[in-house]
C-alpha cells in the first residue's frame, strides 16, 4: 500500500507552540515508541505472536463486534491475505470464530472469542511485567491524565493514518 506524505504545514502560523517543543515532542514520542515496539516484539515470540497478530487480537477486543477481514487489515496496516491467515491460526487456537458476513456471505467476518480475550488479556501482562511497579509512583490521577492525554494521541495518529491511506 503506497502511502503519500501529508502537505508541509508553516509550523509558525499554524500551532500555538514553538517548532523547538514540537521537536522535541516528536523527538520523545518517536525514542518511546521505539522502546517499548523493540521490547514487545521480542516479548511478543514467547506467545508465538508477532506485534501484527498482537494488533488484530487487539482490535478485535476493543471493537468488540465482529469485523471483516478487510475492515481488520485496514486498522491495523497490514495486507488483507495476511490478515486472513492470522484469523484462520487464531480460529485454530480457539481466539476467533470466522462467520460469514449476514449482509454477503462470502465475506468473512471475525469474532474474538472469550479464550482469546482470556489469552489476550495474559499475553498483555506478561509483556510489561515491568509496569505495575513504575506506575506505584504514580496517583490514580495521573495515571488518568496520562491514559487520556495518549488516547487523544492515538486517536490524532489513526486520523493522520486514515488522511495518508486516502491520499
Amino acid at each position: 500500500m503506497e502511502r503519500k506524505s501529508t502537505p508541509n504545514l508553516n509550523w509558525s502560523q499554524s500551532v500555538k507552540h514553538s517548532p523547538e517543543n514540537i521537536i522535541k515532542f516528536a523527538t520523545r514520542l518517536a525514542i518511546t515508541s521505539d522502546l517499548y515496539r523493540g521490547i514487545i516484539e521480542k516479548r511478543l515470540t514467547a506467545h508465538d505472536l508477532t506485534p501484527a497478530q498482537l494488533a488484530a487480537l487487539t482490535h478485535l477486543a476493543r471493537r468488540a463486534m465482529p469485523l471483516r477481514v478487510s475492515d481488520i487489515a485496514r486498522a491495523i496496516d497490514v495486507g488483507q491475505p495476511a490478515v486472513t491467515k492470522m484469523l484462520i491460526k487464531f480460529e485454530r487456537a480457539g481466539w476467533v470464530t470466522l462467520s460469514g458476513s449476514k449482509q454477503d456471505g462470502r465475506v468473512k467476518e471475525a469474532s474474538l472469542t472469550r479464550d482469546g480475550g482470556m489469552h489476550l488479556q495474559k499475553v498483555h501482562r506478561s509483556l510489561m511485567p515491568e509496569l505495575p511497579s513504575f506506575l506505584d509512583n504514580w496517583s490514580e490521577e495521573q495515571l488518568h491524565h496520562m491514559t487520556d492525554e495518549l488516547k487523544s494521541l492515538s486517536n490524532f495518529l489513526e486520523t493522520v493514518q486514515k488522511l495518508d491511506v486516502k491520499a
